[in-house]
């Protein structure tokens, strides 16, 4: 959470957060949208140890500025153009503007830097400003940096959110399962009245409409994926391909708000008409064993025993798991789950190979998404739901939609 942001700098003997705003309109920056709370403006974040953040910004942008409850700073406050007219050399000048916003702002000693950059250009401009700044030292965290650990856990406004975009998420699942449902069979091929295919593509367009109907956006594509293409987990799906009843389809929907905002991920997986009995065997065994590890999540316990949970769970039912056997390429074959927030994966999961000693703590949103895949088959099952661990350390389902098989047409 942001107030923890103190606390993780004096434990890291951080003394300034810089956070570069390049693209503040389309959300590749999360780092700099945690602090603007989505406001659709450039920038930079700066916050000292003990201080309020800062935003510097455009005099353009002075009404978006103001909704982010920053102290704000205009960038007016420096003139580039002088500093153009004072060193002709680009590269030099940006140096010296830099050099004289952390002067006038008392900007120094270890400076983290986060947020969304063009890698090259960025690290010549540090290197450039740490050989003009007597005692600064650039830090660059590897992994867990500061803001990722802060947001690792939300604030009940960020939760809000997060729960609404989990029904409108639910929403466009369900409008999808309404236009399945009025198609019929033609053999083994769903078609629609005129007696037209309906393909994976058809599914796909509405879904995109329903999307931008519920102000969400999926960045990141969508998968529903049929078949043998439901085996391997990040197929998304050929949309040329008719729907086929009693095939598995995964649908894996995972939208944000609109123009950069919060993420849900939810799975289900669907057939059509029927299910035969070994794609219900194995999706007994994959909702078996997300209602399992559900039942046994506590608050404060390692994220790592729920993997290793999982991992049995399926042994115990003759499927081959990650846990047993690496590389792998049919069985269960990933890991349980992820963190989940202004990014569709957040620093915090439930590890598959290397153990880095993660809890499940207050605060925390994160999926639960057990799998079986057998594309070899033609099956492939996945289950998965966005969850909330509350203040009190109780678990809440932040994507309230059923578990069914399958869709039953109409006629």
């Amino acid at each position: 959470m942001k107030r923890d942001l103190d606390r993780l700098m004096a434990e890291r003997n951080i003394d300034a957060l810089v956070v570069e705003g390049p693209d503040g309109l389309g959300s590749a920056n999360p780092d700099f949208n945690y602090f603007v709370n989505g406001a659709a403006l450039t920038g930079t974040v700066i916050k000292k140890r003990g201080e309020p953040a800062m935003l510097l910004h455009s005099p353009w942008e002075q009404l978006q500025a103001e909704t982010t409850g920053l102290v704000l700073i205009p960038t007016s406050r420096w003139s580039l153009r002088d500093i153009l007219n004072e060193i002709p050399d680009r590269f030099q000048a940006y140096v010296e503007l830099r050099r004289r916003i952390f002067t006038d702002l008392d900007i120094g000693g270890r400076v983290g830097i986060y947020g969304t950059v063009r890698a090259g250009e960025h690290f010549a401009l540090l290197t450039g400003l740490a050989q003009k700044l007597t005692g600064l030292e650039i830090v660059a965290e590897f992994e867990k940096d500061i803001i990722s650990e802060a947001r690792l856990t939300k604030e009940p406004e960020e939760v809000e959110i997060m729960r609404r975009v989990g029904r409108k998420t639910c929403a466009v699942v369900q409008a999808v399962v309404d236009f399945i449902r009025t198609g019929h069979a033609d053999g083994d091929t769903l078609v629609d009245a005129s007696g037209a295919a309906i393909a994976i593509g058809h599914v796909k367009e509405l879904i995109r409409r329903e999307l931008a109907a519920q102000g969400l956006e999926a960045p990141q594509g969508t998968i529903f994926a049929q078949g043998r293409d439901a085996g391997l987990p990040h197929a998304t799906g050929d949309e040329a391909a008719p729907l086929i009843l009693g095939q598995a389809i995964v649908f894996d929907i995972f939208p944000r708000e609109l123009g950069g905002g919060y993420f849900h991920d939810m799975t289900r997986t669907f057939a059509i008409g029927y299910a035969p009995p070994q794609l219900q065997k194995i999706y007994d065994d994959v909702r078996g064993a997300f209602e399992h590890v559900v039942a046994e999540l506590e608050s404060g316990a390692p994220t790592k025993a729920y993997q290793d949970m999982t991992c049995k769970f399926f042994e115990a039912r003759g499927h081959e798991t990650i846990g047993s056997k690496y590389p792998i390429e049919e069985g269960y074959i990933h890991s349980l789950g992820h963190g989940i927030g202004l990014e569709i994966h957040e620093d915090f999961g439930f590890p598959s190979l290397q153990d880095r000693g993660e809890l499940l703590r207050p605060g925390a949103v994160f999926t639960i998404e057990p799998g079986l895949y057998y594309p070899n088959k033609g099956i492939g099952v996945r289950i998965e739901d966005t969850y909330y661990c509350t203040p009190d350390g109780s678990f809440e389902s932040l994507t309230p939609f059923p578990k069914d098989l399958v869709i039953p047409l109409k006629s």
